[in-house]
């Protein structure tokens, strides 16, 4: 791996994106790959995970070697692999744990990536729910954005996490989960009534939220019982 170089990688991910592989050297560059994951220059780090998403060899054998590249020193990397992920559909469901621990990395980028596929896994992320909740309190506008699309996606499955982020402290946060609760499962008896204790919230803006929901789903403020 000493005379592995940048220029060297460079030739490698051209050959593999624009010419492909012979069969007989696809093995043999997976283990270069592998090899070039421990690297100490970052950009050859880089760059095995830009080939190792296109290479034409099984996609567990890929996945499990991008997963290992989540937890690389290097945000850029990070990045990589977890916009490389989004690209396997089913076969990146192994890599949910590793995506999901990204939601909480110091990287901007990297917290949006990993959401972004797991948006992309729909509802076998369904146990990311609690986590893409907790980001909506992101400082980050476009990871916000991309938070909520995931949650969306995710569907159903992550109403009890937006049901437990009813409780969050921050009032902001509350009315983005009253948005997507009224979004994902507008029907829902308990999305109604969670609703419909919000418009009793302490903060202003969740309980217009609340109540701008309800208005427009046409539901009453209040039951009949409480009213």
């Amino acid at each position: 791996m000493d005379t592995l170089s940048p220029q060297v990688m460079h030739k490698l991910v051209f050959t593999i994106l624009v010419h492909g592989l012979p069969d007989t050297q696809t093995t043999l560059a997976f283990e270069v790959l592998g090899e070039a994951q421990s690297h100490p220059n970052p950009q050859i780090r880089e760059l095995a995970v830009v080939a190792l998403a296109e290479l034409s060899i099984s996609p567990p054998k890929r996945v499990l070697a991008l997963a290992k590249a989540m937890q690389d020193d290097s945000a850029r990397v990070r990045r990589r692999a977890a916009r490389a992920l989004g690209d396997f559909g089913m076969h990146a469901i192994p890599a949910i744990p590793v995506l999901t621990a990204g939601l909480r990395d110091i990287d901007a980028s990297v917290r949006r990536d990993s959401a972004g596929t797991l948006g992309r896994l729909g509802v076998a992320a369904s146990s990311a729910a609690p986590s893409l909740v907790g980001l909506l309190a992101d400082p980050d506008v476009r990871t916000r954005v991309v938070v909520s699309t995931a949650l969306k996606r995710i569907g159903a499955a992550a109403i009890p996490a937006l049901l437990d982020g009813l409780h969050n402290p921050v009032g902001e946060v509350r009315a983005r989960v009253i948005s997507l609760l009224a979004h994902i499962d507008p029907d829902n008896e308990r999305v109604i009534d969670a609703i419909r204790a919000a418009t009793h919230d302490a903060d202003a803006d969740v309980r217009h939220c609340a109540i701008a929901v309800l208005d427009q789903a046409h539901v009453p403020h209040a039951t009949l019982v409480g009213a």
